[in-house]
């Protein structure tokens, strides 16, 4: 089946679902096999996306020096390089740091379902958003309980979790689109 200007080219696409979906896989399960060295790597890239982003935006601001939002975004930009060099220079810091936010922002989303879900319980199918919600709670618990020691291991554990879950769901619609060009 060739592809056309409206329909993509289905068992090119399905190729490349599988692959990125072993590829995920494949870091899901490095990630829980080595979890604190992951964590630390998560830690490091968020570090070098914040000194590279910040360094752009440096750029970008300087271009605007006579507009009134230079220094705003000057400023900005510093605070992206000094968040960065930061996350890049004191990593086990910065890995606590990232635990601890990522712990916060779970247990706030677990709060807000548990209580959109009381709120809303005559609704049907309203259970999903309670199990995600409890979910979210328990993640975050056990992230900020374990905080600051266990920083890197757990956050690496919900990384490997996390990849290989994706890495299954694009795998099995790679599968999928293989079964739906055939029929």
């Amino acid at each position: 089946m060739q592809a056309t200007d409206n329909q993509p080219d289905l068992p090119s696409l399905s190729r490349w679902f599988k692959i990125f979906g072993i590829v995920f896989i494949l870091g899901g399960i490095a990630a829980l096999i080595a979890p604190a060295g992951a964590g630390i790597a998560i830690e490091l890239l968020l570090g070098w996306l914040f000194f590279v982003g910040g360094c752009i935006q440096v750029t970008a601001a300087l271009t605007i020096r006579k507009h009134k939002m230079f220094w705003f975004k000057f400023l900005w930009a510093l605070l992206f390089i000094l968040v960065g060099l930061w996350l890049l220079l004191r990593p086990a810091e910065g890995v606590q740091a990232l635990a601890f936010i990522v712990g916060a922002l779970f247990l706030a989303e677990g709060i807000v379902k548990m209580v959109f879900s009381w709120q809303w319980r005559n609704e049907p199918k309203i259970g999903g958003i309670l199990l995600s919600g409890l979910l979210s709670f328990i993640i975050a618990m056990i992230l900020l309980t374990g905080w600051p020691q266990q920083s890197a291991t757990l956050l690496g554990i919900l990384v490997g979790f996390n990849l290989l879950a994706n890495g299954l769901v694009v795998l099995l619609l790679g599968f999928k689109m293989e079964i739906s060009v055939e029929t």
